[in-house]
């Protein structure tokens, strides 16, 4: 039996990924042609998976108070709170990686590593979840699509941040400081002040940092990487 996708057995979603990432494109038929170039339909599918889905909930996916007096319907920190823990969670679903908990991965490493227990000292236990972290960590998915952008890409975003008044040392940095301001909302509702059009101040190891990160520049960079991502699946 031949096998059905949900979004590319439907051209409506090949409209809503064309809308969503039109800046990469300079036409739609460049577009057609790119979509075309994808390996497999698994692939194309994944792909309009992923345009469709930040169409909706980001690029025109305002949250919009209704029926409260004292507030305007649209506000950039509300909005802006919802929209980045979308964004995220769209980059994070891009991984194949499956998520490993830490007990399992300790339980895993002592079969090749002989002695790891007892752990006998906190230092060492905070070693290891050093080491967990850098290899199945809930940043590292991010920090690696950070990583894949262009470099102008990467510098307007690390300048968009500076600590002492230098910019961001890297981009895997600037990519754990966006995760951790996701994170102030996603767990404790903390708004998401940071990203915005306007500065906002903050300190951090008791030094200044100064955010002026707008969401648009996000966008562009997420859309940016999409493309850049998919395109290693492209056939040549």
């Amino acid at each position: 039996m031949e096998k059905r996708y949900k979004y590319c057995d439907d051209d409506v979603y090949k409209d809503d990924a064309y809308h969503a990432l039109s800046s990469q494109f300079e036409n739609r038929q460049i577009f057609e042609s790119f979509y075309s170039s994808l390996r497999d339909d698994e692939t194309k599918d994944e792909f309009l998976r992923v345009g469709s889905s930040y169409l909706f909930f980001v690029k025109n996916g305002d949250w919009h108070v209704h029926d409260v007096p004292r507030s305007n319907s649209l506000i950039e920190y509300f909005t802006n709170s919802f929209k980045l823990v979308a964004l995220l969670a769209i980059i994070e679903s891009l991984s194949e990686e499956k998520n490993v908990d830490f007990f399992f991965w300790l339980s895993e490493k002592s079969k090749d590593q002989k002695g790891l227990f007892p752990i006998t000292d906190r230092s060492q236990l905070q070693k290891l979840y050093e080491d967990y972290k850098a290899e199945y960590g809930s940043t590292r998915r991010c920090k690696s699509f950070f990583s894949n952008l262009s470099l102008p890409t990467k510098e307007k975003l690390r300048n968009s941040i500076t600590i002492e008044g230098k910019p961001v040392k890297s981009i895997e940095k600037l990519a754990e400081m966006i995760y951790k301001v996701r994170s102030g909302f996603a767990h404790e509702s903390d708004a998401t002040l940071e990203i915005s059009n306007s500065w906002c101040f903050s300190m951090e190891n008791n030094k200044k940092v100064a955010w002026k990160l707008p969401m648009l520049l996000l966008q562009s960079a997420f859309e940016e990487g999409v493309v850049a991502h998919f395109q290693s699946a492209a056939v040549n």
